[in-house]
C-alpha cells in the first residue's frame, strides 16, 4: 500500500504560516486608519495598529522566506510559472510597502519627521496601507491561483485512491 504524502512537506509551510500576518496586517491597518478619526475617544487604537502591524510585516517576510521555499517545490509542476514568479514579486513589494510605513511611522513617533505638517505625513501612511491591503489582497488571489487552478502544493491520488485504504 502507498502512503500519502506527509502534511509537514516544505511547501504546506507557506499557506501555513502567511493567514495569520495578513489577518494582522488587515486588521491593523483598519486600526490605524480608523485611529485617525477616533483617536480621541478610543486611544488604544493606534498603539494597537503599531503592534498589528509590526508582528504582521515580521510574518509577511517569513511568509516571503517560506514562499521562496515552496517554490523551488512546486514551480516544476505548474502548468503557467509566470504566475508564481508574479506572486512573488509582488509579495516582496507588499512587504516592502508595509516595512516602510513601519519605518516612517516609527521616525515621526520619534520625532524626527517633526518638519512634515502632520496631516500630510498622516495621509502619506494612510495611502501606504492602503497600497499594501490593495497588493495584499492581489497576491492572495494569484495565491489562490495557483492552489485552485494550478493544484500548487496539492496532492493528486492515484486513480483508484488505493493509498487510502
Amino acid at each position: 500500500m502507498q502512503e500519502p504524502l506527509s502534511m509537514w512537506r516544505v511547501e504546506l509551510i507557506h499557506p501555513f504560516v502567511i493567514h495569520i500576518p495578513l489577518a494582522l496586517l488587515i486588521v491593523g491597518s483598519i486600526f490605524w486608519i480608523s485611529s485617525l478619526w477616533l483617536h480621541e475617544r478610543y486611544d488604544f487604537l493606534r498603539p494597537s495598529a503599531r503592534l498589528l502591524l509590526v508582528i504582521g510585516t515580521i510574518g509577511a517576510w517569513i511568509a516571503v522566506y517560506t514562499g521562496s521555499l515552496a517554490d523551488a517545490e512546486v514551480a516544476r509542476t505548474l502548468c503557467d510559472p509566470t504566475i508564481v514568479e508574479q506572486h512573488e514579486n509582488l509579495a516582496y513589494i507588499t512587504g516592502y510597502l508595509f516595512s516602510a510605513f513601519i519605518t516612517i511611522d516609527w521616525l515621526a513617533l520619534k520625532g524626527y519627521l517633526a518638519f512634515f505638517k502632520k496631516r500630510y505625513l498622516r495621509f502619506g501612511l494612510a495611502v501606504l496601507l492602503v497600497a499594501g491591503c490593495g497588493f495584499l489582497g492581489y497576491v492572495g488571489h494569484l495565491g489562490s491561483t495557483l492552489v485552485y487552478q494550478q493544484s500548487a502544493a496539492v496532492y493528486q491520488p492515484t486513480e483508484e485512491c488505493v493509498e487510502f485504504e
